[in-house]
């Protein structure tokens, strides 16, 4: 889906099992439509430029399309995409599909404000914690805007001035003459390669690359019922942006580990107890574990062998989404009995059934 609801498909108007050449036409068919230069001042204009990039960039990526076809617009979140932010985005990564029907337009520019990578960490919770929540912390590395540049990368965070070879077109040509007349020649400059712009020294701090590395201690809550996978996406704690752009996120992956005790069923758990005869039998109480602690189980009279009772609201989760314990009995039978207890058994075995 894109950001105002329309299938991505609809909005190129292509077939789901359209080919990649297809798709390819399609969007240039509409964003030449939208472009720009060809409606200023346009605002719905604009928003459809940008919509139509953005459905081409999902649909002529492979791995993007799988997961856009599997899962809609929450299997391009896990992916961690967010779409353009800008023209200058655009037309960096598909002005060769415009051609030169807009000029100087489509020739390179300085790199503007990028994004920082999204970070992922694996995350061990035991069973426990993760079955009511709870609260980790931990400490990570990872790269952050440089204090001294500001993330421009330059000394001082001095901005780019226009190249003083090509004056900030970022091509010169060359005039020429052959029989029959003139021709101009016209070539990417080569003191700025084509971005128009020169950045100056760089900063001497992170040299030049506008960010360091640094640690930080992440603080996040557990869910409770978090499953073995799932992903916790912390907006903005990923790897620092450059040129001010905005940071990535960091993804943590969950994964739970076994517990000797307790086995998960959906929202609920089981576990086995083991009740003496003599209490299976009159019924009684027996003390069982729990997730929240230890817990009083109440055994009805004639309890039988391998028969599970139920301890409403004490499994997996919180709240009104509360799960079951489930408790399998097991039936202990004394190995060693006194005379009297032998005797006793041998009086009553008749009327046992």
């Amino acid at each position: 889906m894109s950001s105002n609801g329309t299938d991505y498909y609809d909005l190129l108007g292509v077939r789901k099992d359209s080919t990649p050449e297809e798709i390819k036409k399609a969007y240039r068919k509409m964003a030449l439509k939208y472009h720009p230069d060809k409606n200023a001042g346009n605002e719905e204009a604009t928003e459809k430029f940008k919509e139509a990039a953005n459905a081409y960039s999902v649909l002529s990526d492979p791995e993007k399309r799988k997961a856009y076809d599997h899962r809609g617009r929450a299997g391009l979140d896990d992916m961690g995409f967010r779409g353009f932010e800008s023209y200058e985005d655009i037309f960096g990564s598909y002005g060769d599909i415009f051609g030169d029907l807009f000029g100087q337009r489509l020739r390179r520019r300085a790199p503007g404000p990028a994004r920082g990578a999204d970070l992922q960490y694996l995350v061990r919770v035991p069973f426990r914690e993760a079955a009511i929540g709870t609260r980790r912390e931990f400490t990570i590395s990872k790269p952050d805007p440089c204090d001294e540049c500001g993330g421009a990368g330059t000394k001082g965070g001095r901005p780019p001035e226009p190249c003083p070879t090509c004056g900030g077109a970022g091509h010169v040509s060359q005039q020429g003459r052959q029989e029959g007349g003139f021709f101009s020649v016209t070539r990417p400059c080569s003191t700025c390669r084509g971005t128009g712009v020169t950045v100056g020294e760089a900063c001497p701090s992170c040299g030049g690359r506008g960010r360091k590395e640094r640690q930080k201690t992440i603080s996040v809550s557990i869910p409770a019922g978090v499953g073995e996978g799932a992903v916790l996406r912390l907006r903005g704690e990923g790897e620092g942006g450059v040129r001010g752009g905005p940071a990535g996120d960091l993804l943590l992956v969950i994964q739970v580990d076994p517990d000797p005790v307790f086995r998960r069923e959906g929202s609920d758990v089981r576990i086995d107890a083991k009740v003496p005869f003599a209490t299976a039998a009159l019924g009684g109480e027996i003390d069982v574990p729990s997730l929240r602690g230890p817990a009083r189980l109440k055994v009805p009279a004639g309890t039988q062998s391998g028969q599970s009772l139920r301890m409403r609201g004490v499994g997996i989760g919180s709240g009104k989404d509360q799960g079951d314990q489930i408790v399998r009995i097991l039936i202990t039978v004394p190995k060693n009995l006194t005379p009297e207890q032998k005797e006793l058994f041998e009086r009553i075995k008749g009327t046992l059934t």
